[in-house]
């Protein structure tokens, strides 16, 4: 739902970040309080660009708009500016920036009211930018800072999350990318059965069997693997043995 007016004068494509502005700018006002959502320009300058310390963005409380300057900048930036103007917009809504004194270059150093809303900006608009990216991250975790940037698919994500999972907690690998998920001849799924190797695998290697001759093979670091985690398969090799010396000795005893 679009919940203010953007004018796009700049280089910048809006499919990734035009969804970005309106929920952000819909969470500021409940946060803030303002009335009225201001107009959003975004700009192009090459020559601002060039500058080290050139423009990022600006209020307008005449025309209630916020223009920002997008050219080489990351999208988390440019909606931190975008935060902070809208603070400057507030602040217009409740009169606060009908303050008289100096407003030249240096406005915030030399006229202490001013300074007063730029202090308020800074804090507040950095504060609800924080709220707002760790809160869209946590209602949807993953897809702004990796499915979206570089386009994977819903299929893709969760196989890879999957895999991630898998490999962190048990030393398996396994490339989910190539289950396949149509059926054979017997209206078997192929998928079903490739997974119940792999479970099969990771089965016999906590019980210290050896791996099936149809076990599947997926490279590792170092090498291949039969379904399951080497080191372990060892260790309860090993653990079997004692106990087997174990229950002999008692025999003995006996």
């Amino acid at each position: 739902m679009k919940f203010l007016k953007i004018k796009n004068n700049s280089n910048m494509e809006l499919d990734q970040t035009e969804e970005l502005f309106h929920n952000l700018g819909k969470f500021a006002q409940k946060q803030f309080g303002f009335k009225k959502p201001p107009t959003l320009n975004l700009l192009s300058d090459q020559e601002n660009q060039s500058k080290p310390l050139g423009k990022t963005a600006y209020y307008d409380p005449q025309n209630m708009s916020i223009s920002i300057y997008v050219d080489g900048r990351h999208p988390k930036d440019i909606l931190r500016s975008f935060a902070h103007e809208l603070v400057h917009h507030t602040q217009n809504e409740n009169g606060q920036l009908n303050v008289s004194g100096y407003s030249g270059q240096g406005y915030a150093q030399k006229n202490k009211n001013l300074r007063a809303m730029e202090r308020d900006a800074y804090e507040r608009g950095n504060m609800c930018f924080r709220d707002w990216e760790d809160q869209l991250k946590q209602s949807k975790p993953t897809i702004y800072n990796e499915r979206r940037n570089y386009k994977m698919s819903t299929k893709k994500w969760k196989n890879k999350e999957l895999s991630e999972n898998l490999s962190e907690r048990f030393g398996i690998k396994m490339n989910l990318s190539a289950l396949n998920e149509s059926y054979d001849l017997k209206g078997e799924s192929k998928e079903e059965d490739q997974r119940t190797l792999y479970q099969q695998g990771f089965d016999d290697a906590m019980a210290g069997l050896e791996p099936a001759d149809d076990a599947p093979r997926e490279p590792l670091e170092g090498g291949y693997q039969d379904g399951y985690n080497a080191g372990e398969e060892k260790r309860i090799s090993q653990d079997a043995e004692v106990g087997r010396r174990l229950q002999n000795r008692r025999k003995d005893q006996d």
